[in-house]
């Protein structure tokens, strides 16, 4: 059979680039350099006008990052009219809490400072992440404007992000130890923190949401599993309750019946679902 066809141009065709360096910190016990990456999924040139920015932070327990695992489903996003940004940031055999914070301001800088490129709308940054990385999504909008984080090049870009969707997202370390339903996962938390969240206060509350909920208003979707065994459903019921005291734009949506990294966080209903509260929350 032959024939030809006439086709409809309905969506822009995406490029991908893999291992960009967009940071350069201390390696092996401060002796060497090591190169952070990240994977960008942006659109073919001929766009006519910058896109929202999506970043997304892949869990692993702050022990191990592999900035593209989660690549094949962020496609929707991009898909969906939107720059996706993975990100790799320092686990905790290599720095403590709060290097990796540092990290994620440092890839927001540095995707801004390439806006032109990427076409990125530079005032359109959302911050998302799974698990370890839902908890830097937090931190790293709940910290907008405090420049104590920010490390590296780029400093004349801002590190300030616009929304923030943390998935089933670690609140406090120590509560998140405290209410866990299993003790399999205590040992990241003094990874992370470098001393048992108990004993170190004063750690602990550095990388606690909860401790800067009041220094602006980041809207926030936050999505969690009723059957979550590692990350207690109830600290994001907290963080949710704080956020909309201190009059962040919250939603908190529970998804019944699903545990910690469930397959039902990739089906097409909650992929709309971030999309339609992003595109309401965009200025």
């Amino acid at each position: 059979m032959k024939k030809t066809i006439k086709v409809t141009k309905q969506r822009a065709g995406l490029w991908q680039d893999n291992n960009v360096t967009y940071a350069q910190v201390p390696g092996w016990l401060g002796h060497s350099t090591r190169d952070l990456k990240l994977t960008v999924i942006r659109h073919f040139e001929q766009q006519e006008k910058s896109l929202p920015l999506i970043v997304w932070f892949a869990g692993g327990g702050w022990m191990d990052v592999d900035q593209n695992v989660h690549l094949p489903n962020l496609v929707d996003f991009a898909r969906a009219g939107f720059v996706v940004a993975s990100v790799e940031y320092r686990h905790s055999n290599l720095a403590n809490w709060p290097a990796q914070l540092e990290d994620a301001k440092a890839a927001i800088r540095y995707l801004k400072a390439h806006a032109a490129k990427y076409q990125i709308n530079k005032e359109q940054v959302i911050v998302m992440g799974e698990s370890a990385g839902g908890h830097l999504a937090s931190m790293t909008a709940l910290t907008n404007n405090m420049t104590e984080y920010d490390k590296g090049d780029y400093l004349d870009e801002s590190s300030a992000v616009s929304q923030a969707i943390p998935w089933y997202g670690v609140v406090g370390p120590l509560s998140a130890k405290q209410k866990s339903a299993s003790n399999d996962f205590d040992f990241v938390y003094r990874n992370l923190l470098g001393a048992e969240p108990e004993d170190a206060p004063k750690l602990d509350a550095r990388a606690d949401p909860l401790q800067f909920v009041g220094q602006n208003k980041v809207p926030f979707l936050i999505l969690h599993g009723t059957k979550d065994a590692v990350v207690p459903v109830s600290d994001s019921e907290k963080l949710y309750a704080s956020l909309t005291e201190n009059g962040h734009p919250a939603d908190l949506i529970e998804l019944e019946g699903a545990e910690h990294m469930d397959e039902l966080y990739m089906q097409p209903e909650i992929s709309d679902l971030i999309i339609n509260f992003i595109r309401t929350n965009l200025k």
